[in-house]
């Protein structure tokens, strides 16, 4: 059976594609595309390995575990479209995932995507490659945060006392994650908090029955959706 890395390289070459070809659109260097066809260990990351297989035009599955799961393509030979220009690799791009899919988060990996139905933007400067994007939704964190409002989280920040975080209670039967500001005070106990202060049941205090997902590290607001 062939490896992960013979799997990458054998459907590049059948689609005639350079490695910088391969590397543009998914948002990695040439050198990336490189450790990836030869280093069967390294471990691409879940936005990665989405970009990755919607450029080879297989399925995440097909990647990392063969079998007879490739995705169906048109015939004649894959060419990239040249009117596209690919983000800078420096920063590559982000899915904007689903609240279910956050609060599963913390229990894989990574987060099974559709690279033909999820939406990328672009990474904010210094995220880590599993940085993933929200839509706010309810009035919990207004007005710092309308609803509609894309937040960006980065499960490798740390959070401090007043950072924003999107979190999972594990001793909750709800299975999306939620979105509130993290209280760290010396001698008060570890407390999510709603930012709106009418907002019902505002603080929730935590001891053991959470687990923060990851860091809020910016957010935006477009103007069209």
């Amino acid at each position: 059976m062939s490896t992960q890395s013979e799997r990458i390289k054998e459907r590049r070459k059948e689609l005639g594609l350079t490695q910088q070809q391969v590397a543009d659109p998914v948002g990695v260097s040439r050198v990336s595309i490189t450790q990836w066809e030869n280093d069967p260990s390294v471990r691409i990351s879940g936005a990665n390995l989405a970009r990755l297989a919607k450029v080879l035009k297989v399925s995440t599955n097909y990647i990392l575990n063969g079998g007879p799961s490739r995705m169906e393509e048109p015939s004649g030979q894959y060419h990239l479209e040249n009117n596209l220009a690919a983000a800078p690799a420096m920063h590559g791009q982000v899915p904007v995932i689903s609240w279910v899919q956050a609060g599963a988060f913390t229990e894989v990996c990574h987060v099974e995507l559709d690279p033909e139905d999820t939406i990328w933007l672009p990474r904010p400067p210094g995220a880590s490659e599993d940085c993933f994007a929200l839509r706010v939704v309810g009035d919990s964190m207004v007005p710092r945060y309308n609803p509609g409002t894309l937040i960006f989280v980065d499960p490798e920040v740390q959070p401090e006392n007043g950072d924003d975080v999107v979190a999972r209670l594990t001793d909750s039967s709800i299975e999306e994650a939620t979105f509130k500001r993290l209280i760290l005070e010396p001698g008060a106990p570890k407390t999510l908090m709603a930012i709106n202060p009418n907002w019902p049941h505002r603080f929730i205090e935590i001891n053991g029955n959470c687990e923060i997902i990851g860091t809020v590290i910016a957010d935006m607001n477009l103007r069209r959706r």
